[in-house]
């Protein structure tokens, strides 16, 4: 059952386990109709991702997103890695693609490829 989790789109955004960000390090893209979309800036994902952590009542420690080409570069806090990361990375990526009516994000997690897809 574990590889089956792995492997599948991430149609529930509350099934943050399926992820496995453990390094706190994620690659993210935005798509709309099958193309990526370049729209969003990275300080809007910087915004959204310090008031989840804010919310979540953790200390922020110093992390970092940025814009490179057509895909965002997210590394989390130090203290901020696992289960933790999982839920907090699914949170900011979902309010921002539906807030852009986009129709999925794309994410490489330590090496694996996962899609968050967006229904209206």
């Amino acid at each position: 059952m574990r590889n089956h989790e792995t492997s599948i789109e991430l149609d529930n955004p509350l099934s943050s386990t399926k992820i496995g960000a453990f390094s706190g390090s994620i690659k993210a893209s935005f798509y709309k109709k099958g193309k990526i979309f370049k729209g969003i800036p990275s300080v809007e994902i910087n915004d959204e991702l310090r008031s989840i952590i804010c919310n979540s009542k953790i200390k922020i420690k110093p992390y970092h997103v940025s814009n490179k080409n057509s895909f965002f570069k997210i590394n989390l806090p130090e203290n901020i890695k696992g289960g933790l990361a999982n839920l907090i990375i699914v949170k900011t990526l979902t309010t921002i693609g539906l807030k852009h009516k986009c129709s999925s994000c794309k994410l490489e997690v330590d090496g694996n490829e996962k899609t968050i897809c967006f229904h209206y």
